[in-house]
């Protein structure tokens, strides 16, 4: 089951939150996905830097298009574990996330982002767990 950007691209525009983030997929590949988030000032804080639940937010989200390379996009999954150590400020800058699968068990999904500026300085690391669900999600 091969997912493309164009798949993964279409459920951020379907699902209202990560529309307004304004997320774009760049790549896929097997248990793997980047995407950018470009700047936009509506998602910073009052001290003019990004938000730091966008940052959470936007890895989730990459950690769960990674998931859905290998599982497809019609497989059910919901976020148990969100981890994230902030490691820099993000200002007026896009920001790059990588997202990869660790472990795609039977019932838990392991994965991880790392989120970076355009000059390549570290902003996050995420580390992320997922449970499936028996139901699948709706159909595209």
């Amino acid at each position: 089951m091969k997912v493309t950007v164009e798949q993964l691209q279409d459920i951020i525009r379907e699902v209202p939150f990560a529309s307004l983030l304004g997320i774009r997929i760049l790549e896929v590949g097997k248990g793997s996905c980047r995407a950018v988030l470009p700047y936009d000032p509506r998602l910073l804080q009052y001290y003019g830097l990004v938000h730091g639940g966008v940052i959470a937010s936007v890895a989730d989200t990459m950690v769960y298009m990674a998931q859905a390379t290998l599982n497809g996009i019609t497989h059910n999954t919901v976020t148990t574990h969100l981890s994230v150590t902030y490691l820099g400020t993000a200002g007026q800058n896009d920001l790059y996330t990588e997202a990869t699968i660790l472990k795609n068990g039977r019932r838990l999904i392991s994965g991880m982002a790392e989120i970076t500026d355009t000059t390549g300085r570290q902003i996050a690391h995420v580390t992320a767990t997922y449970m499936r669900l028996d139901a699948p999600v709706r159909q595209p």
